[in-house]
């Protein structure tokens, strides 16, 4: 990217990817925020107790999860602090705080908005009345405004979670016995991807199934990057079939580098113009590229295979338009992982005429080229040949 002053910024994107093997809980969260941050619990310790004007003392342990070292996180608060309070009161006592950001305000309060929402639906109640109960409330309030607070400090550019893991079996709720994953949880869910397994017990509670649903920019089981930190926290709960263990990794991507969607389809039946039109649909609806592979097809009949390569997010809209501006009657998809060099453009001063490069870069090489409108400008201006002018360029570069 090049700003007005011509001077070249390489974007680098950091990622926080949530790899949740058994779920997700606020405590769980919090515990493997602190480490990456780097946050003192001391910190919060201190945020918390002027904001309920009474004592909380925020403790982190480490304990060995099948010998695997995490962080877990307990909550000590007076009784003072543990009110029946409902969404109103919340919203209201994290606006009045002078402690945190206005970031960190709007995010904590959309968090517990989601949550309102879901419990309001469910229980038939409007969304300022409902009630977070007492020692949850406590609970809830820390863990919802630590995840925001210390999101901020960290200030990923991009927040990933693999697919939440729901659990199965009754819990035991205010109102009383319900099914696992609790009907707010579905509620809040609602949209995602999601996997339910057998474990007998509540594995993504409300409030984890809120920070996914607020922060979530993509649900993926695959990551890639340079990792610079990873975190390994736990709840309370064990489980003999999974590790109750959130691992958190920090990584470092080139701001092109990602997962993408490919999507084929095979005709035998499509003139050339019909072909043309759809390359140029299919390009200016979104798609990072489109290209056709000669193929024979059943009978011998000569015919093209449609690809197009695009971001997770246009799959499902460039495959309805492929649908319906094809004559293919079905297509196939495939997650691709790409690696792409870093890209830069710059511009040099070439005989008068200003000459826009290209500049591609790896960890130990670098390749720049003339980009094909300033050669052909300059071949058109001068009367001098294409493969002249831009063998000339690059000749000035050495």
């Amino acid at each position: 990217m090049q700003n007005n002053a011509g001077c070249i910024i390489t974007l680098i994107m950091n990622t926080l990817y949530f790899d949740m093997t058994s779920g997700l809980a606020g405590d769980m969260t919090v515990a493997g925020l602190l480490h990456i941050s780097g946050i003192k619990v001391r910190t919060l310790s201190e945020l918390f107790s002027e904001f309920f004007k009474s004592k909380v003392e925020i403790v982190l342990e480490t304990c060995f999860v099948n010998g695997i070292k995490c962080n877990r996180l307990f909550i000590d608060f007076d009784k003072a602090a543990a009110k029946s309070r409902d969404f109103l009161k919340i919203k209201e006592m994290i606006l009045s705080s002078s402690l945190i950001s206005e970031k960190v305000k709007k995010d904590s309060i959309e968090i517990f908005r989601i949550i309102a929402e879901a419990e309001s639906k469910i229980h038939g109640q409007n969304i300022d009345n409902v009630h977070f109960h007492e020692v949850g409330a406590v609970d809830s309030i820390i863990d919802i405004i630590s995840t925001a607070y210390l999101l901020e400090k960290i200030s990923p550019d991009k927040i990933v979670f693999s697919t939440p893991l729901t659990g199965s079996g009754i819990l035991k709720s205010e109102h009383g016995a319900i099914p696992v994953p609790s009907p707010a949880t579905m509620e809040i869910l609602k949209g995602l991807d999601i996997k339910r397994i057998d474990a007998g017990d509540e594995l993504t509670t409300p409030t984890g199934a809120a920070i996914i649903k607020y922060y979530c920019n993509n649900t993926n089981i695959s990551f890639s990057g340079r990792i610079l930190e990873t975190a390994y926290s736990t709840g309370t709960k064990s489980y003999e079939q999974l590790p109750n263990i959130l691992r958190i990794l920090f990584l470092k991507q080139n701001n092109q580098a990602h997962n993408i969607i490919e999507i084929e389809a095979n005709v035998d039946d499509m003139t050339g113009e019909e072909m043309g039109f759809l390359m140029d649909s299919i390009l200016k609806s979104g798609a990072l590229d489109i290209f056709f592979t000669p193929v024979y097809m059943k009978k011998n009949r000569p015919g093209y295979k449609i690809s197009i390569l695009c971001s997770p997010d246009k799959a499902e809209f460039l495959s309805e338009k492929l649908l319906r501006e094809s004559s293919t009657a079905g297509i196939r998809f495939s997650e691709r992982q790409r690696t792409i060099l870093d890209r830069e453009f710059t511009s040099l001063e070439f005989k008068g005429y200003t000459v826009t490069l290209k500049k591609f870069s790896g960890d130990n090489f670098v390749k720049i080229y003339p980009e094909y409108e300033s050669v052909a400008e300059i071949s058109s201006q001068t009367g001098t040949s294409f493969g002249t002018v831009y063998r000339e360029i690059l000749k000035s570069l050495e």
